[in-house]
C-alpha cells in the first residue's frame, strides 16, 4: 500500500470491537515511511455507523468540527498521536495534545486506529497534564476495553509522562507555526464509506 501525497484525503476511521466507530475525512500533509501527518479541517463533518457502543461524540450532537482544526502527527508503531492545536481570532498555538490511541493502520481509503480515551496535555507555555483518567478506568470497567488492552495503554501513558517529564519529545517544534493550505476544501466523506471491511 502506497503512501498518500500532500493534499489527499485520508480517512481516519476509529474501530471499537471489530467494527468501525467513528470515521473522518482528513487532508494529507505528510506521509513517508516515518511520518504520517493529517489535518483535520474545519467544518468537516464526521461519520458514525450503526454500533452497539454508542460514539460519545455523536451522544453530545457533535457532528462537525469546530475551531481552527488539528494537526494530527502519527509514528509507525506508537500508540499515541501528537496533535496540535490553535486558538483565538490570531489563530495562536495552543499547544500538544498526545493522544493515546492504538497504532495507525493503513487502509486503501486512509487508516484505522481506536481512541483510548487516556491523554496528556503539554501548552505552549510549558509542562503537561494528564486528562481523563477516571472516564478511561470508567470504560474500562463497563467493558470498552479488555483488561489487556487497558494494561497496554496505562503502560504507553507512563512511557509518555517520562518522556514528557525528561524534555524528550521528538517531534520538531517547528510544526506550531504550520498553516494549512488555504486553496483545500472541506473534505467529505466518499459514498460507501460505512461499508468498506476492516482489515
Amino acid at each position: 500500500m502506497g503512501y498518500f501525497r500532500p493534499g489527499d484525503v485520508a480517512l481516519r476511521r476509529e474501530v471499537l470491537h471489530g467494527k468501525p466507530w467513528a470515521v473522518t475525512p482528513t487532508r494529507v500533509v505528510e506521509d513517508g515511511p516515518d511520518l504520517l501527518v493529517v489535518f483535520t479541517v474545519p467544518g468537516v463533518r464526521f461519520g458514525f455507523p450503526p454500533h452497539h457502543w454508542p460514539h460519545g461524540w455523536q451522544v453530545a450532537g457533535n457532528a462537525h468540527w469546530r475551531g481552527h482544526g488539528k494537526l494530527q502527527m502519527h509514528r509507525p508503531g506508537d500508540a499515541y498521536s501528537v496533535d496540535l492545536y490553535w486558538t483565538g481570532p490570531d489563530r495562536r498555538f495552543h499547544g500538544w495534545y498526545l493522544n493515546l490511541q492504538d497504532p495507525f493502520r493503513r487502509t486503501p481509503l486512509g487508516f484505522d486506529t481506536l481512541d483510548h480515551e487516556l491523554d496528556y496535555w503539554v501548552p505552549a507555555e510549558g509542562g503537561w497534564v494528564e486528562k481523563d483518567r477516571d472516564e478511561f478506568e470508567e470504560q474500562v470497567a463497563a467493558g470498552k476495553y479488555s483488561a489487556a488492552q487497558a494494561e497496554a495503554i496505562r503502560a504507553t501513558g507512563k512511557e509518555v509522562e517520562a518522556m514528557l517529564t525528561a524534555g524528550t519529545t521528538w517531534w520538531d517544534q517547528a510544526w506550531a507555526s504550520w498553516e494549512p493550505d488555504p486553496d483545500w476544501p472541506v473534505p467529505v466523506l466518499p459514498d460507501g464509506w460505512a461499508d468498506y471491511p476492516v482489515p
